[in-house]
């Protein structure tokens, strides 16, 4: 009479199934991680984008000073200067690189020291959803209002 042993664990088949089950959904729940981190930083620099305009169209009424707003499309930058005597003061920000102009052509806005500035319209385009982001400065006081398609 043979002895039937029992069974105590898995076999190396079900503990290989196991684990890449396991892997399969680590993995599809980092990419949806990494794409809502990615989410978050495109909202937190157009959110620094609204506010700094604002900022900037306030300071040079109360200070009567030109501010200057520059986006570099190739360096992904926006800076926003003002002079202080004879230094010039930066407030910059590098957006992230899922975040580009629409229009290939550096923007370059001037604020003028009585608060007033031209009409202008700028657009981030967002790669990952081809989400595009408009946003319109209205004429004399610089109202910026924001409207996506």
């Amino acid at each position: 009479m043979l002895k039937q042993r029992l069974r105590s664990g898995f076999t190396l088949l079900e503990t290989t199934i196991g684990l890449s089950i396991v892997c399969s959904l680590a993995l599809i729940s980092l990419s949806n991680l990494r794409d809502y981190q990615a989410q978050i930083e495109e909202r937190q620099a157009l959110e620094w984008f609204k506010n700094s305009f604002k900022s900037a169209f306030n300071y040079s009424y109360l200070n009567h000073n030109v501010v200057t707003l520059r986006v570099e499309p190739g360096k992904n930058i926006v800076d926003f200067s003002h002079r202080e005597g004879l230094k010039v003061k930066h407030v910059r920000k590098l957006f992230p690189k899922t975040l580009k102009l629409k229009d290939k052509a550096k923007v370059q806005y001037t604020i003028y020291n009585s608060g007033q500035a031209p009409p202008i319209t700028i657009q981030f385009i967002y790669s990952l959803t081809n989400k595009t982001y408009i946003y319109k400065i209205q004429m004399m006081w610089g109202e910026i209002i924001e409207t996506t398609s």
